[in-house]
């Protein structure tokens, strides 16, 4: 049978569409994870700290589609690199998402349980610490409450909700910041500030990278930002990049380094995904940085 040459682009579109599919499908298995180890440069950062390695970890976003499994590689695939510090920027869960018609989903604890199992293995000579993502506040303050505390007592994780941490070696020292999601009220960088000094290095956890904006606003000192949310976009078309970014700055924060002047912010694409197990051209990320 001769096809028309309507019948051929119908066919070449349909076969296109489920390659593309198919491709964005495979991205999401554990074994597409990514680890990334970009050497961030601070002028003022103390000698001691020089090559500080920071393991990084984002949007997990246990749920249906994201197993324990899948988590849990995340994380081992960090520890084989001894990270010295470990920070966990939000949206541990996939409980409650908010769309133009309303909200979707509630808080499932197994979702919970499947996150902390799955980050287990987590551990640095310098400690974990943590900041919450819009959809951990989303699924309400009973999921708020059960994430802080089960990921305090399994994984000793110290939570940075508008508070400061210092760092300290051989009588130097950094800052570890960190503020709840930038879309809820509670976030304050003012009151997560308040202990540092305008000369002293700061590292920013926050899970949306739109705090940039009010860092500008504030005129305040961050020497670097770490934040996920965008999941690099999850599905990136070629010369278009992601149509829909949940960030005020379009593509900008989408993902990797982004320099404000001497201020830098690394936008990790995540682990897992969301509404969909979909993942094209932008595949999940664990992410390992060293301080220079």
């Amino acid at each position: 049978m001769k096809l028309t040459r309507r019948q051929l682009l119908k066919y070449g579109l349909r076969g296109t569409v489920l390659v593309t599919a198919g491709t964005a499908y495979a991205n999401t298995w554990s074994g597409q994870i990514e680890l990334t180890r970009p050497t961030l440069t601070i002028p003022s950062l103390p000698r001691q700290f020089h090559g500080l390695r920071i393991g990084h970890l984002s949007d997990l976003h246990a749920s249906l589609i994201v197993s324990r499994d899948h988590i849990a590689s995340a994380a081992q695939l960090l520890m084989r690199e001894k990270p010295d510090l470990i920070v966990l920027t939000g949206d541990f869960i996939s409980g409650a998402t908010k769309t133009i018609s309303g909200d979707m989903g509630a808080f499932d604890a197994s979702y919970l349980e499947r996150c902390v199992e799955g980050l287990s293995a987590l551990s640095a000579p310098l400690g974990i610490y943590a900041v919450l993502g819009n959809h951990d506040f989303w699924s309400g303050p009973r999921a708020v409450e059960a994430i802080c505390q089960r990921f305090r007592e399994q994984l000793g994780v110290v939570w940075l909700r508008n508070e400061s941490r210092a760092l300290e070696k051989a009588g130097k020292k950094i800052h570890l910041l960190g503020v709840d999601d930038y879309w809820e009220a509670s976030s304050s960088l003012h009151a997560a500030k308040q202990d540092v000094l305008p000369d002293e290095v700061s590292i920013l956890l926050s899970h949306n990278p739109d705090i940039n904006e009010e860092i500008d606003l504030g005129k305040t000192k961050i020497d670097l930002v770490l934040s996920g949310h965008t999941h690099g976009g999850q599905v990136v078309l070629p010369f278009v990049g992601q149509p829909f970014l949940p960030s005020g700055f379009g593509q900008k924060y989408r993902a990797g380094l982004v320099r404000d002047g001497a201020r830098q912010t690394y936008v990790t694409r995540g682990v897992g995904h969301l509404l969909a197990p979909l993942r094209l051209n932008c595949p999940p990320e664990v992410t390992l940085l060293t301080l220079v």
